[in-house]
């Protein structure tokens, strides 16, 4: 398993499908502390688990809580039984391990949490918080997710513009995360086509950038490792004022 800090990426073939992944992070300019979290879990034989975590940001634990949560769920998307609801229970466990910072660290630290697997030509995705998950196919970004947010909210209840909402001072209000107690997380499943880009990312990347960049800086580059950077690179040059992470996949034939 490769993962926080710095860069990392991973390969897998699995059946008639490669699938590469990679991510990258950065502290940013204006935090102490960088609180995001990402792994990415090679699945030898099955396919790939693409994991990413922010710590509730500016809380005391928040990065303890995101590195936690984020060990938690790999080592179960890691395991080779298969068995069981497996996307589930990485949550559930990355949720008591939380639990466990908190008791140990007290305070209130909590975290977001991404996690997908890509694996026989599939994304099945799990998450909690609003960090965000992307499909580009063709170019185009199509947003998978459901930011758990005040703002969030607005935007579905059709009170509030999406771009608006990227610039508004109740983003950060986080309506559902991991802190320990029972959560439900929101879970998806699709189709990939070859060549297909799946992309996971903290807020300090998806605030500054709008779809259509996120789409041509994840597309562009020949790797997974290539775009996760340039999609870090760019969220900065943009002013992001927060950690910043991205996690890419994508699905080649084998």
């Amino acid at each position: 398993m490769t993962g926080t800090p710095g860069a990392a990426e991973a390969t897998v073939a699995a059946g008639r499908w490669h699938v590469l992944g990679a991510g990258a992070t950065a502290c940013g300019p204006v935090r102490r502390e960088n609180q995001d979290a990402f792994r990415i879990v090679p699945m030898e034989g099955v396919g790939i688990g693409l994991i990413l975590a922010d710590g509730m940001g500016g809380h005391s634990g928040g990065g303890e809580a995101a590195q936690a949560a984020v060990a938690a769920a790999a080592e179960r998307l890691a395991e080779p039984d298969g068995g069981g609801d497996r996307l589930r229970e990485a949550v559930s466990l990355a949720n008591d391990a939380v639990a466990g910072v908190r008791r140990l660290l007290g305070g209130n630290p909590g975290t977001t949490m991404i996690a997908a697997v890509v694996a026989g030509g599939r994304l099945s995705l799990a998450h909690v918080g609003d960090s965000r998950a992307y499909l580009l196919r063709r170019g185009e970004a199509t947003q998978l997710t459901a930011d758990h947010s005040l703002t969030g909210e607005q935007v579905r209840a059709g009170t509030l513009a999406p771009e608006a909402a990227r610039h508004d001072p109740r983003r950060n209000y986080v309506t559902r995360a991991l802190l320990g107690d029972p959560v439900e997380p929101d879970f998806a499943e699709l189709a990939l086509d070859p060549d297909d880009v799946v992309v996971l990312c903290s807020d300090g990347l998806w605030e500054p950038l709008a779809d259509r960049e996120i789409a041509g800086l994840a597309s562009a580059p020949a790797t997974p490792g290539a775009a996760s950077q340039q999609l870090v690179d760019a969220a900065l040059a943009a002013g992001s004022t927060d950690n910043v992470t991205a996690v890419v996949a994508r699905l080649d034939p084998g």
